[in-house]
């Protein structure tokens, strides 16, 4: 029986422009390969066999494993990409809205529960757990996106994150921020969509939310500029 090299459950991956960009999740570590071995990559997803070299080193860390099945390759190509050396911090200039009374106590709460759980029990952890509270709170999503309270909360929301984001003691990435803010939304009946992307040269990744297709408390444009390799 003919087995292919896949992707594991949690490695991640887009073919962009050629090049593939690999995130193990377990590992909280980014794979980049540059375009020759891409293509060998590539090609073993394809065509069959544990032979090449890049097929054998990654399933020796667990990023690939044999199964009967081809692989379907994700492949972006894209002529303008990224968004450049993207300073963020906490993305001032796109809040807007003072957070509503009685968010902050919540949004602190939040934001120190996700950095006390990507600390102490990994990226991999604490994606799952986003997961779970997710699927868990689907029965409960109950206010329409149109509607003026959903906007407001949102706005509120992701405000009231990078408000708090100041007063703790220490610094505050983008990760932190938008598992927080996911958690938040979740908490109040509205259902977000966590994103990371990445850009290739140089290299960058960057988490991010949105709701409803609009990107929360940061540049509107990241949906178009990064290419989004995992999403909750």
């Amino acid at each position: 029986m003919e087995v292919y090299p896949t992707f594991s459950q949690y490695a991640h991956y887009v073919l962009l422009n050629g090049e593939f960009i690999i995130l193990d999740e377990r590992a909280d570590r980014y794979v980049v390969l540059e375009a020759p071995t891409s293509l060998e990559l590539e090609s073993a997803l394809i065509e069959g066999g544990e032979q090449a070299e890049v097929v054998r080193a990654l399933l020796d860390v667990g990023i690939l494993e044999l199964t009967s099945q081809r692989q379907a390759i994700r492949r972006v190509s894209v002529r303008e990409h990224g968004i450049g050396d993207y300073e963020w911090r906490f993305a001032r200039q796109f809040h807007q809205t003072a957070p509503a009374r009685g968010i902050r106590l919540r949004a602190l709460q939040t934001l120190l529960w996700t950095k006390a759980l990507l600390s102490t029990r990994g990226f991999h952890t604490a994606m799952n757990s986003l997961r779970a509270l997710k699927a868990t709170r689907a029965d409960s999503i109950h206010l329409p996106p149109e509607s003026s309270e959903h906007k407001r909360i949102c706005a509120s929301a992701a405000a009231a994150i990078a408000e708090v984001a100041l007063w703790v003691p220490y610094r505050v990435e983008c990760l932190e921020y938008s598992m927080s803010l996911s958690r938040l939304l979740l908490s109040h009946g509205i259902c977000p969509t966590f994103r990371i992307g990445v850009q290739r040269y140089d290299f960058l990744s960057h988490a991010w939310v949105e709701v409803g297709g609009q990107v929360l408390g940061d540049d509107p444009n990241l949906p178009e500029r990064m290419c989004p390799i995992v999403e909750i």
